[in-house]
């Protein structure tokens, strides 16, 4: 499909949005153990992205992985049986992956100057040798930094998570489903976001309200890893290393579905995964 052939994006009501969330409950239930272990593999990459040139990399590659979390899905929905392997396969399609990694580029430095604004003029009171010590993986250095700038850092973290969660929504399913380029795949993005920001914000509140548990959990981890360490961080790390993947298929799955609905989904519009998609299912 070429980027100037018209596409329909259909306006779907709110309660469309926990048919989402359910819908992709189910699809998980078909293969979770396959899933479960893709969402793993996915989280450990992911978990390199504070590790420098390294971390910027990975960042960059995230719109790719995304592609072969969501095509893993689509798999799934066909009763097939994804392998590892579909997580890397938007890597073998040189013209997705171009378009895949250009979006990363965008997203990445939009995310970055968020947070730069955000952050005007409070890292340069944060001691340089404290910065070398978190960025070394000293949680015991973040007790050192100011709370408010603290705060403030979370803050524009999350806002810049956000914008590029919503610049990526719809835009990585449009160009490795569709055959999108970049620009139109962004703008199609946020006009679907926009006509149907009521399922998806109910969809934002189902799953804020099932991240609660979560981030206590992750809070109980960094309190006992400060104060204790030991026997009970191992075991809310390993609990932790559980949910999180479970949290992130939900959300990779209700993303599928979403896309599925409002801009449709068939065999011709997902053809440039079936050539290899044979080979990365058993």
């Amino acid at each position: 499909m070429s980027d100037q052939a018209p596409q329909l994006i259909r306006k779907l009501p709110a309660a469309r949005g926990l048919a989402w969330v359910s819908g992709s409950w189910e699809l998980f239930k078909r293969q979770p153990l396959r899933l479960l272990l893709i969402s793993l593999f996915f989280q450990f990459f992911l978990s390199f992205s504070q590790a420098g040139a390294l971390g910027l990399l990975i960042i960059l590659c995230l719109p790719v992985l995304s592609a072969g979390m969501l095509h893993a899905f689509f798999l799934v929905e066909r009763g097939e049986k994804p392998m590892l392997a579909v997580l890397f396969m938007p890597f073998t399609s040189k013209r997705s992956a171009g378009q895949l990694l250009l979006l990363g580029g965008v997203v990445m430095v939009v995310a970055l100057l968020i947070i730069t604004l955000a952050l005007a003029g409070q890292v340069v009171d944060i001691d340089p040798g404290i910065i070398g010590r978190i960025e070394q993986g000293d949680v015991e250095a973040l007790q050192l930094i100011d709370p408010q700038i603290l705060e403030s850092a979370v803050l524009a973290m999350a806002l810049g998570a956000g914008v590029s969660g919503c610049l990526t929504y719809f835009s990585v399913p449009l160009i490795w489903f569709r055959k999108g380029g970049m620009g139109s795949a962004l703008v199609l993005g946020l006009k679907a976001l926009g006509r149907n920001w009521k399922p998806l914000l109910v969809i934002g509140l189902l799953l804020g309200i099932l991240a609660v548990p979560i981030v206590l959990l992750f809070g109980s981890f960094y309190l006992s890893a400060l104060s204790e360490g030991g026997t009970a961080s191992s075991l809310l790390a390993l609990l932790l290393l559980l949910v999180g993947p479970m949290f992130q298929l939900l959300l990779f799955g209700s993303q599928y579905l979403a896309f599925r609905d409002i801009f449709g989904l068939d065999e011709a519009a997902a053809g440039q995964g079936n050539d290899t998609g044979d080979q990365l299912v058993a």
